[in-house]
């Protein structure tokens, strides 16, 4: 499998329907493109997108499945809301996947940002504190 760096761009909004339908015409682009509008700007129910990319973290293709892990990220940072215990499950065992573990990092990353920010701040103030040598 070949990777192509290309031109960044935000695809246009897409629903669920597109992602699927997408698939079902074997449009791989158009259906990693659907992913990531259908995340990115708020149209949508969360609990239906979730659930999408809970099923799509566990697709055969390698893009579509770490995109999934990227997605419930972009789902916690536009919608402030998931069904915590079932993701973050979902997205630990999906580390022990080398093409995920990255993505997964960083999902989990994000859901600790959106979801709980208080606490967030407060674990850097308390590693600034810790490590001297940050202060600088």
């Amino acid at each position: 499998m070949g990777h192509k760096h290309g031109v960044f761009h935000n695809p246009p909004p897409a629903t669920p329907a597109d992602v699927l339908a997408a698939f079902d015409r074997g449009d791989l682009s158009g259906a990693l493109d659907a992913m990531v509008g259908t995340a990115l700007y708020g149209d949508g129910d969360w609990q239906e997108l979730q659930e999408l990319y809970l099923r799509l973290l566990h697709h055969e293709d390698h893009q579509v499945s770490a995109l999934a892990a990227t997605c419930l990220g972009h789902l916690a940072r536009v919608y402030r809301q998931l069904d915590e215990a079932r993701v973050v499950a979902a997205l630990r065992r999906a580390q022990s996947i080398p093409h995920i573990r990255g993505t997964a990092d960083t999902a989990l990353d994000d859901i600790q940002v959106f979801l709980h920010p208080r606490r967030t701040r407060w674990r850097a103030r308390l590693n600034r504190a810790v490590r001297p040598w940050t202060w600088i």
